[in-house]
């Protein structure tokens, strides 16, 4: 019986609810990889500190972003992005992340657009 209540509690203390997260839209760079689904949110001519990046379970995921998804894409796909951002938490593999955003609307992807070419070379100029 105890383990049923601290099961029960379990998922309680687990919910997110809408008090945890804040609706935004954002822009920034998508890497995927094994162990890693990270943003890093472009801001000015910087980027903030990655978060963690889960799809919603209802979006249909456009095929320029599947193909980075399978290809194991490490260096980054631009992304505009609607989503709820959790900045609360331990999120990803081994809760290394401190926020995380579930997207539930992409407006934008460019492929071509990525992280180690167009951000990363601009900077070491």
């Amino acid at each position: 019986m105890l383990k049923i209540v601290l099961l029960l509690l379990s998922f309680n203390l687990f919910a997110q609810t809408e008090a945890d997260y804040e609706i935004v839209q954002i822009e920034g760079f998508y890497t995927y990889g094994w162990e890693n689904s990270s943003f890093y949110e472009a801001v000015k001519d910087n980027l903030n500190v990655p978060m963690w990046l889960e799809f919603d379970k209802n979006l249909t995921l456009p095929d320029s972003l599947r193909k980075v998804i399978f290809d194991d894409n490490f260096d980054g796909v631009f992304m505009k992005i609607i989503g709820k951002k959790n900045n609360n938490g331990n999120f990803g593999h081994l809760g290394a992340s401190t926020s995380m955003i579930t997207v539930t609307k992409i407006i934008f992807v460019d492929p071509k657009k990525t992280l180690k070419n167009n951000f990363v070379k601009k900077k070491l100029k």
